[in-house]
């Protein structure tokens, strides 16, 4: 199956070369994930430098010495206020070079994408919860917990419930 699936992605590329490979929606699914990873790291950038920037310009919220439950909810606060920019972000560049927009309208598929990333958001933050309250772990482990848990629904659910097919 993978690899009829990455003859598929092959046959495409070389077919249609790589600006119709980022710019098409209607690609084999290996491109169009691969699309996805891609609008998703480039979402992460921006989580990331959202969070750095508030770890460095506000350093007392996420010093050692705090108590870990104070610590877990000041990351929580963090991960949430990231989650906003990055969440613009990945729908932008999803409803661009991913997805064929259209089952809803503008206003109602931002609100779905939304709810969506909010609730893979809200369960990926437990696992950052649990890790700090319960082991010493560094900050990027905590953070990385975070990025992979939340990213597993979101793809599927994008897909099946907020754009077309």
């Amino acid at each position: 199956m993978i690899a009829r699936e990455m003859g598929k992605a092959w046959s495409f590329f070389r077919e249609r070369g790589l600006k119709e490979c980022l710019l098409s929606r209607k690609t084999p699914f290996l491109i169009q994930f691969g699309k996805y990873g891609f609008c998703g790291l480039l979402s992460l950038v921006v989580f990331i430098i959202f969070v750095a920037c508030a770890e460095r310009f506000f350093p007392h919220y996420f010093a050692t010495e705090l108590a870990a439950r104070e610590l877990a909810w000041n990351t929580a606060i963090l991960h949430f206020l990231a989650f906003i920019p990055a969440n613009f972000v990945a729908y932008g560049l999803n409803r661009w070079l991913v997805f064929t927009p259209g089952r809803h309208s503008v206003k109602r598929e931002l609100s779905l994408f939304t709810l969506i990333s909010f609730i893979s958001f809200a369960l990926g933050e437990v696992l950052p919860f649990w890790l700090i309250q319960n082991f010493s772990l560094p900050r990027p482990l905590i953070h990385f917990s975070f990025i992979i848990s939340s990213a597993l629904i979101n793809f599927i659910c994008r897909k099946l419930f907020v754009f077309e097919n």
